[in-house]
């Protein structure tokens, strides 16, 4: 029996989003579902980039492409039902309906293998972060939320329409964390 009809999976590059940021972030102590994001605070940011261990990654277009050929393989040999994935330069979003499985183990896997193929192909050193730590892992219970998030995933990223910021998102179509 599935978890949750669907998730969604949404984790970044290493260094890319940190506390402090301008996008805004979330962190132990703010991490409720329908809470806003933490505002940007500059002295933060500048904490948060001088722990980094290296540079941020941001994914070139080879590298986009191997870590999502890589990640559509791993999931059709784990019988993972993989509606849309998006490898970005500095995220990626997977939706996987029907899961038989929790959404971390699904993340940490995929992870793993785009390492691997990166490292393989000496786009990142075998002791660079490529990942960050964290990823937002959606449950998708909603009537109508698995296929807005395909549509999402494949087509609005770039420009989500009038109205559809995050937290919009969450409401209209009912996504939620666990």
């Amino acid at each position: 029996m599935p978890v949750a009809p669907g998730y969604f999976l949404t984790w970044h590059t290493y260094g890319t989003w940190l506390h402090g940021d301008d996008a805004g972030s979330v962190d132990a102590d703010h991490n409720r579902y329908g809470s806003p994001r933490l505002a940007p605070e500059h002295p933060r940011l500048e904490r948060e980039l001088a722990k980094l261990k290296n540079p941020p990654l941001v994914l070139s277009h080879i590298a986009r492409l191997l870590a999502d050929s890589i990640m559509r393989e791993h999931c059709r040999i784990r019988g993972w039902d993989l509606r849309a994935l998006a490898v970005r330069s500095n995220h990626v979003h997977a939706v996987i309906a029907n899961p038989d499985i929790a959404p971390e183990p699904i993340v940490k896997q995929l992870k793993e293998w785009g390492t691997r193929k990166l490292r393989s192909h000496r786009i990142v050193g075998q002791a660079d972060r490529v990942w960050a730590d964290h990823a937002s892992t959606i449950y998708l219970y909603e009537p109508g939320s698995l296929d807005a998030t395909i549509r999402y995933v494949l087509e609005m990223q770039d420009n989500p329409p009038e109205g559809h910021g995050r937290a919009d998102w969450e409401t209209k179509y009912g996504l939620r964390e666990p």
